[in-house]
C-alpha cells in the first residue's frame, strides 16, 4: 500500500470515529524558503527571520503564498481620518480635529507609524474576549493559559459611553483563568494617549491577598505575567504606552515577506499548531507584502531591557506590525516578534484584518511563547468587536474587585 493510500485509510478512519481532520492552507505556496535558500531571499526577511533559520536550521521553514488581499480600514474611520493630527509634549501626545482612530493618514514621522499603529486597536468602540496564551519550552512541553479581557475605547466614533476626559485612549480589565498559579490575578488599566500629560494608571487584585493595590510598575520592561518570562508589558500587543524612553527614525519602506490570512494557524490545536522551537510551518502562511520600518534606539541615560527594536508595519492599512527585532545592550538580537493576522473577527468587515496571535521567540533560551491567540481552537467564546461597552463604573478599583470576586 503506497503512502498516499494509507493516508487516505488515516483520514477516513479519522471521520469513522468522528474526530475533526486538521486542515492546512486553501492554496498551494507559490514557493518556500528554508535553511538552504534563505541567503536568497535575505533582502525580503528581517534579520530575526534570518536569524530563526540560522538557529533552527533543519525544522524552520516559511511557505509563501500568493495575496489574501489588502486589509482596509472601515469606512466610517476612513470618512473622519482625512487629514493629519499634531504631535505635541515631546511626541508623547498628539491632537487631532476629529475622533479618527487613523491621527496620521499621511504619515511623515516615524511616530506617525507607531501612533497609526497604537489606535488602531480603536476602530471598534469595545472588545469582548477569552484568548489563549501558550509558553512553549526548549523540550516542546507547553504550559497554557486564558485571559478574560473587556475593553473599551472612549474616542471611537461609534462609542455609548463617552468620558469627559478626551485623553483616554481605553479602558482594560483583564482576568487569568490560568494556568493555576496565575489564576485569579485581574489588571485593571487606565490607558492615556498623551502620557506626558497623564502616565498610565494600574491596579491588580492578587487573589492570594484579596485586595486591590496600585501597581505603577504595569508599563516599559515589566516582565509580563503571561509572557512566560521572555514578554515585557510594552511589548503586548506588538508595542504599546509611552515612547518617551525611544529616539525613533524612519528607514523606510520596501517587499518584505509578513504573516497574513492565518486561518489555518487559527482553526487548528495547539498541540499541531506550536511545535518545538517556533511554530509548525504547515500553518504559518506568509505573503509579500509593502512595510514601513521604524527603528527605536534607546535615548542616553534611558534603561530598558531592550536597547533598540525594529518593526515592521505593514503599509496597506497603516495598522498591523507584522513583525519585530529586539536587541540586547551589546547589539545583540534577542527576541523576534511575529504578529500573525486573521480577517473578519468578531463581527468586523470581512477585509477588516486583526491578529490572530503575537508570538515572540527568544534566542537565548530557545522559548517562545503566543500571547492573544484567537481562533476556535483557542477561545471558548468568539471574541466580540462593538458589543456590549462595560460602564465606567466596571473600569474603577471597586469595579476590579467586584469583577474579581
Amino acid at each position: 500500500m503506497n503512502k498516499m493510500n494509507i493516508k487516505n485509510l488515516l483520514i477516513a478512519l479519522v471521520t469513522t470515529l468522528g474526530l475533526s481532520v486538521p486542515t492546512v492552507q486553501a492554496d498551494s505556496p507559490l514557493y518556500s524558503i528554508d535553511s538552504s535558500n534563505a541567503s536568497e531571499y535575505a533582502d525580503m526577511l528581517s534579520p530575526g527571520q534570518m536569524a530563526m533559520f540560522s538557529a533552527y536550521p533543519d525544522t524552520y521553514r516559511m511557505d509563501v503564498y500568493d495575496s489574501s488581499g489588502e486589509c482596509v480600514i472601515p469606512a466610517d474611520i476612513t470618512a473622519i481620518s482625512q487629514s493629519n493630527g499634531t504631535m505635541i509634549n515631546d511626541n508623547e501626545g498628539f491632537e487631532v480635529a476629529n475622533a479618527g482612530q487613523v491621527p496620521f493618514p499621511d504619515p511623515s514621522h516615524p511616530q506617525h507609524y507607531v501612533w497609526n499603529f497604537r489606535m488602531n486597536a480603536s476602530m471598534v468602540s469595545a472588545v469582548y474576549r477569552i484568548a489563549t496564551s501558550a509558553n512553549v519550552q526548549a523540550d516542546g512541553s507547553i504550559i497554557l493559559g486564558q485571559q478574560e479581557t473587556n475593553v473599551t475605547f472612549p474616542r471611537n466614533p461609534n462609542a455609548v459611553s463617552q468620558y469627559a476626559d478626551k485623553n483616554i485612549y481605553a479602558m482594560f480589565m483583564q482576568k487569568n483563568l490560568g494556568p493555576p498559579r496565575s489564576a485569579g490575578l485581574v489588571t485593571l488599566v487606565h490607558d492615556f494617549i498623551d502620557s506626558y500629560v497623564q502616565p498610565r494608571k494600574a491596579w491588580q487584585y492578587n487573589p492570594a491577598t484579596r485586595r486591590v493595590r496600585r501597581a505603577p510598575d504595569i508599563t516599559y520592561d515589566t516582565v509580563l505575567a503571561a509572557g512566560g518570562g521572555i514578554v515585557v508589558v510594552d511589548q503586548y500587543g506588538g508595542f504599546n504606552g509611552a515612547q518617551d524612553k525611544y529616539d525613533w527614525s524612519y528607514e523606510g519602506s520596501k517587499q518584505m515577506l509578513v504573516p497574513m490570512g492565518n486561518d489555518a494557524l487559527a482553526d487548528n490545536a495547539i498541540e499541531t499548531t506550536h511545535t518545538v522551537n517556533h511554530l509548525n510551518p504547515d500553518y504559518v502562511r506568509y505573503e509579500a507584502r509593502t512595510v514601513d520600518i521604524v527603528h527605536a534606539q534607546l535615548k542616553p541615560g534611558q534603561r530598558h531591557i531592550y536597547e533598540s527594536r525594529t518593526m515592521y508595519f505593514i503599509d496597506d492599512d497603516f495598522t498591523q506590525l507584522a513583525l519585530q527585532d529586539m536587541y540586547d545592550g551589546a547589539g545583540n538580537l534577542m527576541r523576534h516578534y511575529l504578529g500573525t493576522t486573521i480577517r473578519g473577527v468578531g463581527g468586523t468587515g470581512a477585509d477588516q484584518c486583526a491578529y490572530q496571535g503575537e508570538y515572540t521567540f527568544d534566542f537565548a533560551t530557545r522559548t517562545y511563547t503566543g500571547n492573544n491567540m484567537l481562533g476556535s481552537a483557542f477561545s471558548p467564546v468568539s471574541t466580540v468587536y462593538n458589543g456590549e461597552e462595560k460602564p465606567a463604573s466596571f473600569y474603577t478599583p471597586d469595579g476590579l474587585r467586584r469583577y474579581a470576586r
